[in-house]
């Protein structure tokens, strides 16, 4: 019995150590994971290291109240008001350009000639109507001075007829005088009468052709000065000393009246439009009324030539955000050519107890920061005018309760600038600007 048992544990040993070789690389790659995954699982853990935060370099200045002159750049356009466009006033043939293109002429000067002939006759007509009215008007005279001493006579005729009216009336009431010889008289009488009218009538249109030939004289000289002026057309004159510009025709060309010949522009009297915004125009206005001279400096091509504010318009065009002022000059600028665009500075009114500083120190329309510690604390600031200084650089001048003397502001400017982000200065100590002093 004990025999078969022993076969029996034989054979199941076997089958089982068979099935265990078939098995064994399962068994020790599943062991080599399970020790693997203990051995990760039982190492030691490091605890992070806690990370620093990171303080962003900056440049402040100290904040320095004082009185500052705001200026503002704008742009212009050089212009003349003595700027004349010279045009034909008669309708003619041009004879003569005696100028050119670019050439100074003086207060006078004769620049163009045109034909003068059809002027010419026009005028000797005009003169010959005006000696036939001259002739009319003398004989209408004479005529109204015989006209008025032939009334008087008459007059003197009614009297006298009158008078033998009456007699006879008397001699008739008193039968010693026919009644032939008083109708006689009366018949007289009446004819003198109706004389008398005529008289004063002749007389009266005498008159009225005397005045009548007054107006006619009177117009008549009107056209005789007209067709005077017609031939003085015929010179085209300097009205003012300038340089002529623009020349539109040349020898032989015809002309109708209207048809631009050049044009004509003092540089003595240049001055420079621009548009100051409006935003400026209350310190400007109160700057004017106060008698502040506002100087400007202009770009030309001899270098910065120095002006000041001379007027502003009385009217803002619709559409624009200005208003149209003037820049005027001393002494007539040297490089300044008419109808260029130039650059102007124009410094305004003075600001009290204003700080100036760098555009990059103003984040939005009116905020900068100041230190806190070593933290950035923002200040809402009143802008109060701009200024640009003599290397290009852009300052804007701002005013704010909450900045004192002991502050400084920052002047680099943060894409990530946030109340309480810290700061630290390119260099120990760095202040930029002038030293602290006490508010004006």
């Amino acid at each position: 019995m004990p025999k078969p048992r022993l076969r029996l544990s034989k054979q199941l040993i076997g089958a089982v150590w068979a099935a265990a070789k078939k098995r064994l690389p399962l068994f020790i790659i599943g062991g080599a994971l399970l020790i693997t995954a203990v051995m990760f699982m039982s190492r030691p853990r490091d605890m992070p290291a806690p990370r620093a935060e990171r303080a962003w370099v900056v440049d402040v200045m100290p904040v320095s109240y004082r009185s500052i002159e705001p200026n503002l750049e704008l742009f212009g356009s050089a212009q003349s008001p003595q700027d004349a466009d010279l045009s034909s006033g008669i309708e003619a043939i041009v004879n003569a350009v005696l100028v050119r293109d670019g050439e100074t002429v003086l207060a006078g000067g004769l620049l163009a000639v045109l034909d003068d002939r059809d002027a010419q006759l026009t005028l000797k007509q005009r003169q010959a109507d005006i000696l036939e009215i001259q002739a009319q008007s003398s004989f209408s005279a004479r005529q109204l001075e015989i006209n008025r001493l032939a009334y008087t006579q008459e007059k003197q005729l009614l009297e006298i007829s009158k008078s033998r009216f009456d007699r006879a009336e008397e001699l008739l009431g008193l039968g010693r005088l026919s009644k032939s010889d008083f109708e006689n008289a009366t018949e007289n009488f009446k004819r003198q009468q109706l004389s008398l009218n005529r008289a004063d009538l002749a007389a009266e249109e005498s008159k009225i052709r005397v005045d009548e030939r007054r107006a006619q004289l009177d117009r008549a000289e009107a056209l005789r000065s007209q067709a005077e002026l017609d031939v003085e057309r015929t010179r085209i004159v300097a009205p003012f000393g300038g340089v002529v510009s623009e020349i539109r025709v040349s020898e032989g060309d015809r002309v109708r009246v209207g048809d631009p010949l050049m044009r004509l522009q003092n540089p003595d009297s240049i001055e420079v439009r621009t548009q100051v915004p409006a935003t400026y125009m209350p310190a400007i206005n109160e700057g004017i009324a106060s008698g502040i001279i506002m100087p400007a400096q202009v770009d030309a091509d001899a270098g910065s030539v120095p002006g000041h504010l001379l007027r502003i318009s009385g009217q803002t065009r619709e559409g624009s955000g200005g208003v149209d002022s003037f820049i005027g000059f001393s002494q007539p600028p040297i490089g300044l050519r008419l109808g260029s665009t130039v650059r102007i500075l124009l410094q305004l009114p003075p600001e009290n107890n204003v700080i100036a500083v760098p555009a990059d120190a103003i984040y939005g329309r009116n905020r900068v920061y100041k230190i806190s510690g070593d933290r950035m604390e923002s200040v809402d600031v009143e802008r109060v005018g701009e200024r640009v200084n003599i290397d290009g650089s852009a300052e804007v001048i701002v005013r704010s309760p909450k900045l004192t003397s002991v502050d400084r502001v920052i002047i680099t400017k943060l894409a990530n600038a946030a109340d309480g982000l810290l700061v630290k200065f390119s260099a120990p100590g760095q202040e930029i600007g002038a030293s602290l002093t006490t508010p004006n």
